[in-house]
């Protein structure tokens, strides 16, 4: 009986130990399969991805394709998040498919950032030279003709903040910050909008009268070319005197004018330096400022336009028309400094003296150009 109970004993341990040899050997079978078909991260993928976008900078494809790049990084990162989601599962319960897609999809975008960026860089270089030269022709417009004009001091800052805008640039330019350049170049072009905004509500003004001008310049070159003689024609805005012979230009000199030079002259004292059509009545060898030519102001216009005025209350009743305007030496100051004749340099009053006489046609208009030409 004793026997037969320790071999039954026996048996059962027997049994379990097999029964638990069985059972873990089924575990370590089930996790090993688990193990192997688990799914895994896209390591890969990222270390590929990180390597594009790393390219991608250098080439600074972050600013010359933005675009791309901000989604590739967006989704790089979205990438990551996914996979410290799955990371926090247990292994086996683990899905990497979004990841993986998210990562595919940043090199993807990585890559057309990278490809696209030099052809976008070199848009970018076009588009900035082109609107360069535009810029540098409103800056030479200033130089050339809109400096001589009565500008506030707030109107010439911007433009000179506009030429400095330029400059800095141009050397960022020539360094190969193609965005820093542009940067500047729409700082430049915002001050001088606004400086040119005050420029062409003030010229739109005076050019009101730009078809009498071309009337007046216009009948004087005829006249020229009629007579086979000189004229001396005087543009305001160019600040030039232009000598014709025979209807066509013989020479051009720099000329200088009356402070309040914009406009015509209404009376005597303000500055002014009178346009219309006149001639010489008096040449002068030896003046207070080196050889003068007297004109004919005022004339029958004049007058006429100066009554008027004082009938429509515009001047004073007590003011005087005034007279002595000359065209005359002491000029090249680089400013309008006179009473309101016109001022030649030394140099220039000579030749000018030697070749015109009594007679001899002078017209002064606030321009030969058109606004519209001017200002492109």
């Amino acid at each position: 009986m004793v026997l037969y109970f320790l071999r039954m004993k026996l048996g059962w341990k027997k049994k379990l130990f097999v029964v638990t040899g069985i059972l873990l050997s089924t575990v370590l079978i089930i996790y090993v399969v688990l193990i192997l078909t688990m799914d895994k991260p896209p390591i890969a993928e990222f270390d590929s991805c990180q390597m594009i976008l790393g390219k991608a900078k250098r080439v600074n494809a972050d600013v010359y394709s933005p675009e791309y790049y901000k989604i590739a990084e967006k989704k790089y990162q979205a990438a990551l998040i996914e996979w410290k989601i799955q990371n926090e599962k247990v292994f086996f319960a683990r899905d990497f498919s979004k990841a993986k897609e998210l990562i595919l999809t940043a090199i993807l975008k990585a890559q057309e950032a990278n490809s696209s960026s030099g052809a976008n860089k070199n848009t970018l270089k076009m588009k900035y030279l082109n609107e360069v030269e535009l810029l540098k022709r409103k800056l030479d417009n200033y130089h050339d003709v809109f400096i001589h004009l009565p500008l506030k001091v707030s109107v010439r800052k911007n433009y000179e903040f506009g030429k400095l805008s330029l400059e800095q640039g141009l050397n960022a330019f020539g360094k190969g910050d193609i965005m820093l350049a542009t940067k500047r170049l729409n700082e430049g072009k915002m001050r001088i909008g606004v400086a040119d905004k005050d420029v062409n509500a003030l010229l739109k003004e005076y050019f009101i009268d730009f078809s009498k001008w071309q009337n007046q310049f216009a009948a004087t070159i005829r006249q020229s070319a009629q007579n086979n003689s000189y004229a001396f024609i005087i543009d305001k805005i160019k600040h030039k005197g232009y000598l014709y012979f025979n209807g066509k230009l013989s020479k051009e000199y720099d000329v200088e004018f009356g402070r309040n030079w914009i406009g015509d002259k209404h009376y005597s004292g303000d500055k002014a330096t009178p346009e219309g059509m006149y001639r010489i009545i008096k040449k002068k060898g030896d003046s207070g400022y080196h050889k003068a030519l007297l004109i004919n102001y005022p004339n029958e216009a004049d007058y006429a336009t100066f009554n008027n005025r004082k009938r429509q209350g515009l001047i004073s009743k007590n003011s005087h028309i005034g007279g002595l305007i000359e065209i005359h030496g002491n000029g090249g100051k680089g400013d309008d400094w006179t009473a309101g004749c016109v001022a030649l340099t030394d140099r220039d009053i000579d030749e000018l003296y030697s070749r015109v006489s009594v007679g001899t046609p002078i017209t002064i208009v606030g321009s030969m150009m058109s606004l519209s030409e001017l200002l492109n």
